[in-house]
């Protein structure tokens, strides 16, 4: 029990380093476009950005799951990779279906998925919103 609660808090922290990675670039990508965000036409900017947002939020989320998917893997927990794969995206986003499940004794590890899971889609959320306050703020040439 003791080391699915230490291998599950670990790949919660590389999750979560591959996501502050993930913003990192994003940010750095923002801030070189700064002076392209400041001309008109805004509208088709902010479109872009949107985009580059969800974009990166796709890869951050799809790293998450597939670094849950490899660990069950690595473990033999599941018979191929594709059913590691829907086991770790269907608790990751929480929605628990129940047509996978992991045998008892892993038990505690797909309740540390979807709860890594939960805290990505906050992050997420998190990053998205500031991501577009900052780029507003930019257009408007306010500061931060």
């Amino acid at each position: 029990m003791l080391h699915q609660l230490l291998l599950g808090s670990l790949i919660t922290l590389a999750s979560l380093v591959g996501a502050a990675l993930g913003w990192w670039v994003l940010n750095e990508a923002l801030l070189k476009m700064e002076p392209w965000l400041k001309r008109p036409p805004r509208p088709i900017k902010t479109f872009v950005v949107i985009f580059m947002v969800v974009f990166s939020t796709m890869i951050i989320m799809s790293f998450g799951v597939f670094l849950w998917a490899a660990v069950y893997a690595q473990m033999s927990v599941f018979a191929t990779w594709e059913e590691a794969i829907y086991y770790s995206l269907v608790a990751y986003t929480t929605l628990g279906l129940g047509d996978v499940i992991v045998p008892q004794e892993q038990r505690l590890m797909g309740g540390m998925t979807g709860a890594n899971g939960f805290l990505m889609f906050g992050l997420m959320t998190a990053m998205l919103t500031d991501t577009l306050r900052h780029v507003r703020r930019v257009q408007r040439n306010l500061r931060d």
